[in-house]
């Protein structure tokens, strides 16, 4: 069976040591820009060389996490940064800028590229397009059946999420947080939109917490090369319960048995939204609707005054009292508990207690939160012995020699007035490696009696003997950056174009006698062949889904092959794969950022369509204009995996999010329709020609407005104004 390796989290240097010292195979961290946890404590560049000195000692690797999408102004300053942990010594970076991972691959040998989830990997034909990762981190919606396929048929190593915090949304494709606060999950600074109450109704798309750890050993079967837990701004106590358990089903092989219900219940008192397995073993939903914080363990609900326990408690512990209809957790340390009206210090399970509190009404629901005991450290270092060999003699340095390693002092020694060195003061310098890890055995000291050396030396000398040591678990590494290749000045050499999508057949008969230069219509509904046929005066595009298996990848293909149709718009990276000699457009999901990434799609025949949480601003000073606005439309702000019950989401500001089904998967859509109007004519001066209206209603209205706008005809277009957004077309995004 294969040996899975375990990568932890670590948001600080505590976390890190926890997630080292209790059997993490590797770490993955950040620091403070360009990583999907910004909000984290992250690291500075002393702690980050400090955790590779840690890891590397312990045999463990550090990736480091620049998985965010990068700006033009930000690409120089990304590549420097890379260089500079790549020269300390990082293992491999988790990247989410797909076109930059070539760059990175020819200036940095050896470093190890991961493509993060944030790259929304979630088919064999994407992973094959990119041969620069070497380890692919796939998106968590696959079920096993999935990614037992994509390690079939290709060749490159698979990591997967096992355990903590789940995205509702297909991790790169959610758009919500940027559009409501300019606070953007593909930037780094998510505001957990999902985790509102919609509809009054609960927490309708609030996922559970993922656990995988009774499913090591078929994860092993299947071929998965890594697993992942989620955490970086969770406790090192956290990281050190949930690394622990995992190593130890990793390491139990063949023998792996279910978690126990105390071994569950350590995991919840780490953290928990109540558990699930996820898509990965076949569920159909991962939504806990109830409650979308940490709970710790459920204690029982108050009957007549009463709980029933579940579990036990003692004074000191924590609980938690959720009161359902008011949507809150109160709690506090337990002072006090009757049983049988009778004080008591400990309830065990089975009992009934009753809590003095004004909290402690019928229907809540009890949990504990804390427990009552002397806090465990999340971590022991582990010490790691060196033997050496120590000599000196009078008017020469003092030399330590290791295995393989040595050191002198800057200065000679000197004759002793009154403290002579000696193996007792050497040692108590020496073990203030301990801190490090590194415990020196002197095997030998051959220095002349009577001699002196400064405590301020010696204490030189030790961080000299540390580093000469570490630099034998780091080697030294090369950078070869150079500047990047230039990007050529580049724009359209014809007349501005609207590019118009609909969603049924009359619809399009509406928009096609305005004679846009196209329009798209749904791949995979049942009137796309009639609907091409009545596509007269435009080009006919297919449309197809962001969220794609390989089976409908496969099924895009017949229907092309079937259809014929002008052009197909792309969301997936999958369909770069397709046999078609039409037109190629890209979709906002491929977050297109930078220049590197317009040019890399142009050069594969590909018309992208710019991110929407670029400023106008930052759009206009892209070099390659070869590129799609996104002018009008009601955008997809999350793509969720299957069904939901639900037309619409309201929140608690009375915002409601339309949900659609698109090939048996749900977009919720954006609130206001995005409605630049006017302002296209800041584009239209500036160089862009692609144009792109999502539009369910009011056809001709909008796509007779945009065409006044593009030819330059005068016309009021205030009441299209009304209940819409222009998006991020000043602010962008943080």
């Amino acid at each position: 069976m294969k040996k899975i390796s375990l990568v932890s989290p670590a948001g600080d240097l505590e976390s890190l040591k926890a997630a080292v010292y209790n059997g993490a195979d590797a770490v993955y961290l950040g620091i403070d820009l360009f990583n999907a946890r910004r909000l984290a404590n992250n690291f500075s560049w002393e702690q980050l060389k400090e955790a590779i000195d840690i890891a590397h000692l312990n045999g463990a690797k550090i990736y480091l996490a620049m998985n965010t999408l990068v700006r033009n102004n930000e690409i120089k300053s990304w590549f420097s940064t890379l260089e500079k942990a790549y020269l300390m010594g990082i293992d491999a970076v988790i990247m989410q800028e797909v076109f930059l991972m070539k760059y990175v691959k020819k200036f940095f040998p050896g470093l190890e590229i991961h493509a993060s989830t944030q790259s929304s990997m979630m088919n064999y034909r994407s992973i094959k397009l990119f041969p620069e990762p070497d380890m692919v981190v796939l998106a968590r919606e696959l079920k096993q059946k999935e990614i037992s396929e994509i390690i079939k048929k290709t060749k490159k190593k698979i990591e997967v999420f096992v355990h903590g915090h789940l995205c509702i949304a297909y991790s790169g494709q959610c758009l919500i947080s940027s559009l409501i606060g300019k606070r953007s999950g593909n930037r780094g600074i998510c505001a957990s939109s999902c985790r509102k109450d919609y509809n009054r109704d609960g927490y309708l798309i609030s996922a559970k917490d993922l656990n995988l750890a009774n499913y090591i050993e078929n994860m092993a079967k299947t071929g998965v090369d890594a697993i992942k837990i989620e955490g970086r701004m969770k406790s090192p106590e956290y990281v050190s319960i949930v690394t622990k358990t995992y190593r130890r089903q990793i390491d139990s092989r063949e023998h792996i048995q279910k978690l126990s219900g105390e071994q569950i219940n350590d995991l919840k008192m780490g953290f928990n939204r109540e558990f699930t397995s996820g898509f990965y073993s076949g569920e159909d939903s991962i939504v806990g609707s109830e409650m979308p914080m940490n709970r710790g363990i459920f204690l029982g609900r108050i009957k007549k005054g009463r709980v029933k326990l579940n579990h036990e408690i003692k004074l000191g512990d924590g609980l938690g009292f959720w009161d359902s209809r008011r949507k809150k957790m109160n709690g506090f340390t337990l002072k006090k508990m009757y049983i049988d009206g009778n004080d008591s210090m400990i309830g065990n399970r089975g009992d009934e207690v009753k809590v003095p509190s004004k909290y402690f009404r019928d229907e809540i629901k009890v949990y504990l939160t804390s427990k009552n005991y002397e806090e465990k450290a999340a971590y022991e270092i582990k010490i790691k012995k060196f033997d050496i060999k120590l000599s000196g003699k009078l008017n020469s340095p003092l030399k330590i020699i290791g295995p393989d390693f040595s050191c002198v002092s800057e200065i000679v020694l000197q004759k002793s007035n009154k403290h002579s060195l000696d193996v007792k003061m050497v040692k108590e310098f020496l073990d203030k490696s301990y801190t490090k890890g590194i415990k020196w055995n002197i095997v030998k000291f051959d220095v002349e009696e009577n001699l002196f050396m400064p405590k301020s030396m010696l204490t030189k000398l030790r961080l000299k003997l540390e580093e000469a040591l570490l630099k034998r678990f780091t080697p030294e590494k090369k950078s070869e950056m150079i500047p990047l290749p230039y990007v050529p000045d580049a724009k359209f050499d014809h007349d501005s174009r609207l590019l118009v999508k609909v969603y049924g057949l009359s619809q399009l008969k509406e928009a096609n006698e305005l004679k846009p230069y196209a329009i798209y219509y749904d791949a995979f509904e049942k009137e796309a062949l009639a609907a091409k046929k009545l596509c007269t005066n435009s080009k006919f595009f297919l449309d197809t889904p962001v969220v794609m298996t390989d089976k409908d990848i496969d099924d895009v293909q017949h229907i092309i092959n079937k259809i014929k149709p002008d052009g197909i718009m792309i969301g997936n990276w999958g369909l770069m794969d397709l046999k078609f000699n039409g037109e190629i457009h890209g979709k906002y999901s491929l977050n297109t950022f930078n220049d590197y990434a317009v040019e890399a799609l142009r050069k594969k025949g590909i018309i992208p369509m710019v991110s929407v949480e670029l400023s106008s601003d930052q759009i206009l000073r892209f070099k390659n204009k070869e590129f799609i606005h996104y002018t009008h439309g009601r955008i997809p702000v999350m793509h969720l995996k299957g069904e939901y019950d639900e037309y619409t989401l309201t929140d608690d500001k009375n915002y409601t999010f339309p949900l659609r089904l698109v090939n048996g998967n749900t977009e919720m859509l954006y609130s206001r329709p995005i409605a630049t109007l006017d302002k296209a004519k800041k584009f239209i001066s500036g160089g862009i020609r692609y144009f792109f209206l999502d539009l369910e209603r009011d056809t001709t209205t909008y796509i007779k407005a945009y065409q006044n706008i593009i030819n330059g005809v005068k016309q009021d277009i205030t009441m299209l104004k009304r209940g819409t957004t222009i998006g991020n077309f000043e602010k962008g995004v943080a």
